[in-house]
C-alpha cells in the first residue's frame, strides 16, 4: 500500500567503508522511489540529545546494517549513508521501520 504514495525519487548514497589504508571506498549510488515531506521536527539524535530534523523519506523497507560496509548489498540502509534529494546531500538523524496494513517501510529523518 505504500507503494502507492513514492512519488519521488532519492539517491541512496551507500557508505561502502574503509580500505586497509583508512581511506574511504567509493560510494554506491542507487536510485529509490520515496515520498519526501519538509517539516520541521524535534527527534532524538544517536545519543541523548535533541536534534531538529527538516526532512521526512518515507521509503520501502530496508535492512539497516552496522557493520560489513565493504560487502554490502542493494537493499541496506545504514546511518553513514548520505540521501540526496534536489541535489542537496542530507544526513541521516534517525531510521524508524513503521507497517501499514500489509507491509513495513521507513521513515527516515534526515537533517
Amino acid at each position: 500500500m505504500i507503494g502507492v504514495y513514492l512519488i519521488h525519487t532519492i539517491t541512496l548514497k551507500q557508505n561502502k567503508g574503509k580500505d586497509q589504508w583508512g581511506e574511504p571506498n567509493p560510494s554506491t549510488d542507487i536510485s529509490v522511489k520515496a515520498r519526501v515531506d519538509y517539516k520541521e521536527r524535534v527527534i532524538q539524535g544517536t545519543g541523548t540529545e535533541l536534534v531538529t530534523s527538516t526532512m521526512r523519506v518515507m521509503m520501502k523497507n530496508r535492512t539497516i546494517i552496522v557493520s560489513g560496509f565493504s560487502t554490502r548489498i542493494a537493499n541496506t540502509i545504514s546511518y553513514l549513508d548520505i540521501i540526496n534529494y534536489d541535489g542537496v546531500d542530507h544526513h541521516i538523524l534517525q531510521i524508524a521501520t513503521q507497517s501499514d496494513f500489509r507491509q513495513q517501510f521507513m521513515e527516515v529523518y534526515l537533517a
